[in-house]
């Protein structure tokens, strides 16, 4: 219910957007490169941590003055520590294990702005796919019963890969010289992810959609000759 929302909301804003970009509006250049900061709160990826830090990076070229096509690649990180309970056996002792995991995206996708003075909001809608891998790492074996460990050490990590798709948008602000400040950029992210597990000798999967938020915040430079003016 709230993906179907969520696109609802999208899809009249980008209505919205396009309708101002047909009035007269400031110029806009060619190119223009973000980057900066990326927060991401996610609850699929690292239990019971939810919020991930990281970077998000963009580039996006204009046909007109309000239309243009983004390249967007973002990476988040984060990692947790978790105590494993000691067994119930005379002298048993419990353990403890590092879990680290990564995200990246890479998407593409129409962009959306409307130039008026120095502020610029925009909206955009992004497709392509996700990379994620979660690793686990032994600090305190468990121990059954001294010197005996259950267990050796563990390093081991999954991978998963699969769909994702950016909805939102944020606002520009310029600050002269080719450069903006992008106060906020906030999106609903969502991941598909599949799962292939063992069953009898065969295998089926258990796919889940997993419903984030990303939200960015940076430097937006700009480039190239400027469109719908005769500079």
């Amino acid at each position: 219910m709230r993906s179907h929302s969520s696109c609802k909301l999208m899809f009249l804003v980008l209505i919205c957007l396009t309708l101002m970009g047909m009035s007269n509006a400031q110029d806009t250049q060619r190119v223009e490169i973000f980057g900066g900061y990326s927060l991401l709160h996610d609850s699929s990826m690292l239990y019971p941590s939810t919020v991930f830090n990281g970077w998000d990076g963009a580039s996006t070229v204009f046909f007109n003055r309000w239309f243009g096509v983004t390249g967007d690649v973002s990476g988040h990180y984060g990692t947790e520590t978790q105590v494993l309970p000691a067994p119930p056996v005379p002298g048993g002792t419990a353990g403890k294990i590092a879990l680290s995991s990564s995200a990246y995206t890479f998407m593409l996708g129409p962009h959306f702005t409307y130039h008026r003075s120095r502020y610029a909001p925009f909206a955009q809608a992004l497709f392509g796919g996700y990379h994620t891998q979660t690793t686990e790492t032994t600090l305190v074996p468990v121990t059954c019963s001294p010197p005996l460990t259950c267990g050796g050490p563990i390093n081991e990590g999954g991978v998963s890969r699969g769909f994702a798709m950016a909805l939102g948008g944020g606002l520009d602000i310029e600050l002269g010289h080719g450069i903006s400040f992008r106060p906020v950029q906030a999106e609903y992210l969502l991941r598909r992810v599949v799962y292939v597990l063992p069953n009898n000798g065969s295998f089926f999967s258990y796919a889940f959609n997993a419903n984030t938020f990303r939200y960015s915040t940076g430097i937006v430079f700009h480039f190239g000759r400027h469109l719908g003016t005769d500079k």
